[in-house]
């Protein structure tokens, strides 16, 4: 009988195998979670035993590590290109938010996932090395803002609860994210974030004042009906006194 998920699997190039070890794993934490899933359900779910598993990897701590790594690389793989593009920080700042809800929170949804979920299970020197990490990402985000507030782009404010706020709306997609149950595209869901950021949930000035104002007659109960009834009697009032300076004269 076949195993389940063999695929061929000893076929692959070494490098392809070690991406299915990965992906594999990926989904089965992502699913399962990290403390629930052994390393002969990741093997199973390949087709190969657990002891041609451990020509990979060394152990279960040693794949979390690996797929970290991955996450990172996922991570880091278009933010360095884009925090060096000769751009304005406003036309940066979307490239990077862009980036990060489709590529980053979408694209790669379940190695993110484990990425925020298991930091828990790593070991301390790793860890620390991930929490390096993202410092580093946080630090690009910051100096971007810091740019856009010295060139009156952004309105001046704190550059790292700034970035907090903006990787805490980028970052939570995974949690309520389904490709499968999902209607918007990630396109959709990085031009609202964006528009959001930029502009904020309120109306703007002119909005307001008019909408309120709209929202005023409608509550009035016929209060629209009233004026125009009192404008028509006044005109016609001012029609016939028109009227009766010409027949006096």
């Amino acid at each position: 009988m076949k195993k389940k998920g063999n695929n061929n699997f000893r076929g692959l190039d070494k490098s392809l195998r070690i991406k299915r070890i990965i992906d594999t794993a990926t989904e089965l934490f992502h699913k399962n979670g990290y403390r629930s899933t052994t390393l002969d359900d990741v093997a199973k779910e390949i087709g190969i035993t657990k002891a041609a598993l451990y020509h990979y990897v060394s152990s279960k701590e040693n794949l979390l590590s690996i797929i970290y790594i991955k996450a990172l690389e996922s991570i880091f793989k278009n933010t360095n290109k884009i925090a060096e593009m000769n751009l304005p920080p406003d036309k940066k700042m979307r490239l990077i938010i862009s980036n990060h809800v489709k590529n980053i929170s979408i694209k790669s949804l379940s190695i993110l996932s484990v990425f925020f979920a298991e930091e828990n299970q790593l070991s301390p020197a790793d860890f620390k090395g991930i929490k390096a990490e993202k410092k580093k990402y946080n630090q690009i985000l910051e100096k971007i803002i810091g740019e856009g507030i010295d060139q009156g782009v952004f309105r001046d404010t704190d550059t790292k609860l700034q970035t907090y706020g903006i990787l805490g709306m980028c970052n939570w997609i995974y949690k309520w994210y389904n490709p499968k149950y999902t209607s918007y595209t990630p396109d959709q869901i990085a031009d609202h974030i964006i528009n959001l950021l930029e502009r904020g949930y309120l109306a703007s000035e002119s909005t307001a004042g008019i909408a309120a104002e709209k929202n005023k007659m409608e509550k009035d109960g016929g209060g629209k009906k009233r004026v125009l009834k009192e404008l028509k009697a006044q005109c016609q009032f001012l029609i016939g006194l028109i009227d009766n300076m010409d027949s006096g004269s």
